[in-house]
């Protein structure tokens, strides 16, 4: 039986191979599955996002560790939202270091952002409850600091 972890990670890998196959290799998109479906590290964190219909922002704060701000663009409903979960990574370190993209999934209750470095290989992921009115997809660059 899958637990609650396992299976918020297969429904983001499954909606990252919808959005991206035919626009990633599939051994990116093989390698990223992977990557996000592993058991990794968790980090408690908390952020934000503010939409303004196609542009977006983002910030997550590692509880004792680095922030990351993002803009985006996509598709979603105007609003903001606080954003509470974990981030899950193999290596903080080499998440901090290159991050230089992400995609995001929003809905009122969730939202799921996926962190790339810059040859779109997968680094880790931000998976929180949500209290917003950000409903959307789409992704953009950032970085943590």
């Amino acid at each position: 039986m899958e637990t609650t972890l396992e299976q918020t990670s297969t429904l983001i890998a499954h909606d990252f191979v919808t959005k991206n196959t035919g626009v990633l290799d599939q051994e990116k998109i093989d390698a990223a599955v992977k990557t996000i479906t592993a058991e990794t590290q968790s980090y408690p964190a908390n952020g934000s996002v503010a939409s303004f219909i196609f542009y977006l922002k983002f910030q997550v704060n590692i509880t004792g560790g680095k922030s990351f701000n993002g803009n985006a663009g996509g598709a979603s409903t105007p609003g903001g939202g606080a954003l509470i979960g974990d981030v899950y990574t193999s290596d903080i370190n080499r998440l901090y270091k290159d991050t230089k993209s992400f995609q995001f999934n929003a809905t009122p209750v969730y939202t799921s952002i996926i962190f790339f470095d810059g040859s779109s290989n997968v680094l880790g992921t931000f998976q929180a409850g949500a209290v917003s009115t950000v409903a959307g997809i789409g992704g953009g660059s950032g970085s943590w600091s």
